[in-house]
Order: structure tokens, then C-alpha cells, then sequence
């Protein structure tokens, strides 16, 4: 980690961005979590987190959370397992992290923005229409977000995760790689093994302006981390981007 290091989970309340936060802390590494509902938050992750209040689709209350930190784990997103309208999931999904981009520049943010999406978003499928019919084109605008992401002119990683499950990590070898994949629940994961890469992604040479894909392969664990992330190669230059109208 770099010296004095503070990471802004946003998206940390639950499902992966949770685990990450716990993972974080438990190598001893300062975390702030920002949520809506402090009350809720503070019952889900216990009284060490700095807690900052505010909601990525207010964009004015994004400034004071991401103030000293020098890392940002973005993983909220709409319920999944949920019907869900196009509109909400614009706001939040996209329009959130476009929100959070700005803040970061504004407050002069320097460090790297990791973002959690899913494979299938370039990858057309009938999985991918049937999840955009039911849960208003979050595909769609998840690979928007991407854009946004790679035109904002900040160090990011882009972690496009398989069918995520409420598993024990470390009990399968992962594949991480470059091609997109697409959604099928042939491609699946265990939330606390994406965690578990969002943390040795934060620092990791390699994935700097990189995007790739993560799921489970063949068997038992065989790999480090680190070591499956030397491989990534940075993205291409990004064309420039302009928010949908």
C-alpha cells in the first residue's frame, strides 16, 4: 500500500463492497464507507469504519467522502435478483458513478478508481437481453459507465465480475482475463473471491487503466493473485466521451 493509505468503499454496506471493506481492515488498512442510511450501515459493518453520509445520485454530497482518500472501490449498484426501472438504474448505475468521476476531479482525487461490473456488458447474449428486459438495461448502462470511467483522465481498474454467489472464497482457482466473457452461468463467482481481487488489484502495477474479467476456473486454488494480474495489459487510449443526453 502507499503511505497512509485510505480507501472509499462506495457501494460497501453489502454484497461485495461489504466483504471488500472487511477484507481491507483486516490487513489493516484504513477504510471510509459511504451510505445513505448511517444507522444501517453502522449495524452491517460495526463501529471501526469511518462512516461518511451521502448518496452518489446527489452529486454535492460526494465531495466530503472522497477528501484524503487516496483509493476508491466502487461497487453500489440496484439490488440484484430484482426488477428494477430504467430510470433508477440510469441514476444510480451510471449516473452515480459519473457523479462520483466529477466530485473526484473537483477535490483534486489522485489515486485509483476501481469499479465493479459484469461480464456479458459487450458480450450480447439472451442472458443479456432477458437481464436488460427485467432489470432496465443495466448492461447497457454499466458499459456507459465504463466509457466514462476510461475518458476521465484518472487512474481506474475495471473489474468485470461473472454471476456473482454468496459462497466461501478461496476454494476455487479463478481465471482472469481480457476477453469478454459472456453472461452464463457457466461464468460464476463467489463474492468474497471478487473482494479478494478488488484488494490485490488496488495497488497492482498491471491493472492500472486495465479492464478485465474474473470468474472461477478448473479445480482447487493455484495461483496468487498478484500473479494472475501480471498479465493484464492496459486498455486502449480512450476516444472521448460525452454523457447521453
Amino acid at each position: 500500500m502507499s503511505a497512509d493509505p485510505l480507501v472509499l468503499v462506495i457501494g460497501g454496506t453489502r454484497g461485495t463492497g461489504l466483504l471488500t471493506a472487511h477484507s481491507l481492515q483486516r490487513q489493516g488498512v484504513p477504510v471510509r464507507v459511504f451510505a445513505r442510511n448511517p444507522q444501517s450501515a453502522r449495524a452491517r459493518l460495526g463501529p471501526t469504519f469511518e462512516l461518511i453520509t451521502g448518496d452518489i445520485t446527489q452529486p454535492d454530497t460526494l465531495p466530503p467522502a472522497l477528501e484524503g482518500a487516496t483509493h476508491v472501490v466502487f461497487t453500489a449498484g440496484c439490488r440484484s435478483g430484482r426488477p428494477t426501472t430504467e430510470r433508477h438504474i440510469r441514476e444510480t448505475e451510471y449516473g452515480g458513478v459519473v457523479n462520483t468521476l466529477a466530485a473526484a476531479q473537483r477535490v483534486g482525487f489522485g489515486g485509483r478508481f476501481l469499479y465493479m461490473t459484469a461480464s456479458g456488458v459487450t458480450s450480447r447474449s439472451w442472458s443479456t437481453a432477458i437481464l436488460n428486459f427485467y432489470k432496465g438495461n443495466t448492461l447497457v448502462w454499466r458499459e456507459r459507465a465504463e466509457h466514462a470511467i476510461r475518458a476521465s483522465g484518472l487512474e481506474y481498474t475495471i473489474i468485470r465480475a461473472g454471476i456473482l454467489l454468496n459462497r466461501t472464497g478461496g476454494q476455487r482457482a479463478l481465471l482472469v482475463t481480457q476477453r469478454p466473457l459472456p453472461l452464463s452461468i457457466r461464468y460464476r463467482i463467489a463474492r468474497a473471491d471478487v473482494a479478494e481481487v478488488f484488494v490485490a488489484a488496488l495497488n497492482h502495477p498491471r491493472a492500472g487503466r486495465a479492464t478485465f474479467e474474473v470468474v472461477w476456473g478448473d479445480g482447487p486454488p493455484r495461483d496468487w493473485l498478484p500473479t494472475l494480474l501480471d498479465q493484464l495489459k492496459p486498455d486502449a487510449p480512450a476516444d472521448s466521451y460525452s454523457p447521453p443526453a
